[in-house]
Formats: structure tokens, C-alpha cells, sequence
């Protein structure tokens, strides 16, 4: 703080002096040059009169005459110029520069001041090496661990500010933004982490797993190709083997699924022979589910709930075009986890979306397989699909499944508090 405010003063005094300078100079200048020329223009007019007086083009009265009003003249500007000095040479550089000053000063103590700015300095001061040690990928000390989480987040973003050439930071910071489950930042730290190391596994691999995630667990373009580069480099990598194998079949690309869910199971089956966890039993049922579809050829989707989604005038200012919305059915008697779900960006309202099999979460679970399910809509202000406070949700519609296609409208018009 006492270096700001040395660096603050010096620049303060520099702008000042910058200003005023010329202003104080130059009227003295300019004095100086005034009173030079009005003498010599009165020294050749008095020549000139004096040839006219001696050719006798004027008479000797008319000669005084003349004479006498260049003297009074001149006079009148000597005078004159003393008073212009002193008004324009301190009187405006000396209010000036206590305007300057006083102004300067209330602003950098105001500023100062401030909680956020004081805040920010005393995180600086306190959990920049404690967020720089964990950039590095160093354990923090013991007097380091009391900071809270968004400490150690401003933290970071300060040192990644001073030095934004550190890949490991930009990871850890990323990870740091999906601790505290702030989605859309953790996907720009993960996503510079790897531009600055691409031939980094964990960078590739964490950022197509986020862009996954917010994909509805479905593969675009560039996650599939970073998981693709990261089998092709290490064909045992089990990591990268599950989300391009889970991601195809969500994207209802079997012919891709099936060949690396099967790589998937056969290098899992090499490191554990009796491998029967729940991970592992899901794979094989998508991978089943995945071999028959591939078999059965292109998939013919048949929309049985077409859900349009509005948003209520009332709270229309109360969230940001980048905000999510989540459009999801489940079932009315049963566990809270959605059956099937669409995902949005709030810019794009009003939504029509249609909620099918191919949108179910499960295989084994499609959203036919229910008779009795409920239609919800929801903005996410942080774009969890938990519900959290300062959310916008829909009134709830009850469906019950039939044989054909029905349409539910949904209008998003609560806050939660």
C-alpha cells in the first residue's frame, strides 16, 4: 500500500507539472515578446513619420500630433503588461494546481477506500503465494490453509494477471472455478491451460470433459477430437476411452461408440479380470445398447412431448442472455433424477424443444418407459442443474403418456428464493 502510494504521488506531481508548466512560462514569454515588437513597430512608424516630416508630405503640427499618439501608445502597452503577467502567470497555474491536487487526492483515497479495493489488496497481500504455490503444484503451508475458496480464486486470477504464461495455473484455476461450481469460467481457464500446452494429456482431457459436460454429455466437434488424439497417442487411456465411448453413444454415434467401448472393456478387463462396478456395468449396457442400434441403422426419432418454454415479462431483467436453461422431464413417483434433459442458453428464449428416448439420460431408463412424468423448465444463474437461490423456474405439468405426441407449455415467471 505505501509503494502505490509513492508511485501515485510521483505520477501525480509528474501530470501536474505537465500541465502547468506552459501555463506558467509562457505569458512571461509572451510578455516579453509583446512589449520587443510593440517598441519596434513604434521605432518605424516614428521613421516613417519623421521621412514624411522631412519630404514635407506633412506639416510640423500634424507631425506632433502623430508623434504624440504612438508615444501614449506605447506607454499605454508598457503599462498594460506588468498586469497581464501577474493574472495569466500565477493567479490560474496556482488554482490550477490545488484543484489538481485536492482532486487527485479524493479520488485515490476514495478508490482506496472502498471495500472491493481494500478487499482485493489484503487477498494480494495475504494469498498470493499461498495461490502461486498451488499454481506451481506445491502443497500449501500450514498458515496458508485458512484461506476461503474465492480467496484463493482472486488470488489466482492476480498472479495469472502478473504472469499469464503458466498453463499449470490456468489448470488449477480451472479446477478451482468447478470446485466452486462456477462452470463458464472453469471452461476458459481449462481451454487456455491447454492452448498454452496442448501436448498436455491432462489439459486435453479436462477441457473435452468440460466441454462434454456442457454439452449435455454429448461430443462437438473439438471434444472429439481431443479425446480422439489422446487414444491415438495412448490407446490404454482409460479416462479418454470412457468419454469418447460414453460421449458417441450419447451423440448417437454407435459406429464410433461401439469399437472404444469395447477397447474400453478390453483394457479394463486386462488391469481388473473380475472388474463388476457400477461404472463398469454401465459401459456394457451402453455398449449393448449402442450394438443394437448400430444393427437396427439409423436411428428415427418419433417426438412424443414437444415443450415450448416462455418467460414471463415480470422477470425478464432478472437474468443474462448467457444464463442456461434446463428443460427436463422425470418421473412423478420416483427418484428426483431426471429422465430426460435438454439444455438451452437463456438468450434463445422462447424455446420449443421436443423431449424423447433419444434425449433419456439412461439406456436402460427411456423417457417412454414411464407412463407418469412431470415437465419442468429452469434458468440456472450459475449453470448447475441444481437448484440454487436467484434461479427462475416454470409452474410444474404433470404428463401422462400416451401412445401419441403431446405439447406442454411452460412459463418461467418464480424467482427462488
Amino acid at each position: 500500500m505505501i509503494s502505490f502510494w509513492i508511485v501515485a504521488g510521483i505520477f501525480s506531481v509528474a501530470v501536474i507539472l505537465a500541465v502547468l508548466w506552459p501555463l506558467w512560462r509562457a505569458p512571461r514569454n509572451n510578455e516579453a515578446s509583446l512589449i520587443v515588437l510593440n517598441r519596434r513597430v513604434f521605432q518605424e512608424r516614428m521613421t516613417e513619420l519623421e521621412a514624411d516630416h522631412d519630404e514635407g508630405r506633412i506639416d510640423t503640427d500634424t507631425f506632433r500630433d502623430l508623434k504624440t499618439d504612438l508615444q501614449r501608445n506605447l506607454l499605454t502597452l508598457d503599462i498594460d503588461a506588468p498586469a497581464l503577467h501577474e493574472t495569466r502567470s500565477w493567479r490560474l497555474p496556482l488554482v490550477l494546481a490545488i484543484v489538481t491536487t485536492a482532486g487527485s487526492l479524493l479520488f485515490y483515497s476514495t478508490v482506496l477506500r472502498s471495500p472491493e479495493v481494500s478487499q482485493w489488496w489484503q487477498v494480494q497481500q495475504s494469498v498470493g503465494p499461498a495461490a502461486q504455490r498451488l499454481m506451481e503444484g506445491k502443497p500449501p503451508s500450514d498458515g496458508e490453509n485458512k484461506h476461503s475458496l474465492q480467496e484463493i480464486i482472486q488470488g489466482m486470477q492476480y498472479q495469472l494477471q502478473q504472469n499469464p504464461e503458466q498453463p499449470e495455473g490456468w489448470f488449477t484455476l480451472g479446477v478451482a472455478y468447478v470446485q466452486a461450481e462456477m462452470l463458464a469460467p472453469a471452461m476458459t481457464a481449462f481451454e487456455r491451460a491447454w492452448r498454452l500446452k496442448p501436448e498436455e494429456t491432462r489439459y486435453a482431457l479436462t477441457f473435452a470433459q468440460a466441454r462434454i459436460f456442457s454439452n449435455q454429455g454429448q461430443l462437438d466437434d473439438l471434444s472429439r477430437s481431443l479425446l480422439s488424439s489422446i487414444v491415438q497417442r495412448e490407446p490404454a487411456h482409460e479416462g479418454a476411452l470412457l468419454l469418447l465411448g460414453l460421449g458417441a453413444w450419447r451423440s448417437e454415434e454407435y459406429a464410433l461408440a461401439v469399437p472404444v467401448l469395447e477397447q474400453l472393456i478390453q483394457v479394463r478387463q486386462q488391469r481388473e479380470p473380475n472388474d463388476t462396478s457400477v461404472a463398469m456395468q454401465e459401459v456394457a449396457k451402453a455398449l449393448a445398447d449402442a450394438r443394437t442400434r448400430l444393427q437396427a441403422g439409423p436411428v428415427t426419432r418419433s417426438a412424443r412431448l414437444t415443450v415450448t418454454v416462455q418467460v414471463d415479462k415480470g422477470v425478464s431483467e432478472r437474468f443474462a442472455p448467457d444464463d442456461v436453461v434446463y428443460i427436463f422431464a422425470r418421473a412423478l413417483k420416483g427418484p428426483p433424477m431426471p429422465l430426460a434433459v435438454v439444455k438451452r442458453k437463456a438468450s434463445e428464449l422462447p424455446i420449443t424443444v421436443e423431449l424423447d428416448d433419444a434425449t433419456s439420460m439412461l439406456p436402460d431408463q427411456p423417457l417412454s418407459s414411464v407412463q407418469e412424468i412431470v415437465i419442468e423448465a429452469r434458468i440456472s444463474r450459475h449453470g448447475s442443474p441444481e437448484k440454487r437461490t436467484g434461479d427462475i423456474e416454470a409452474v410444474a405439468v404433470p404428463v401422462r403418456q400416451g401412445a401419441d405426441s403431446q405439447k406442454v407449455a411452460l412459463r418461467l415467471n418464480s424467482v427462488i428464493p
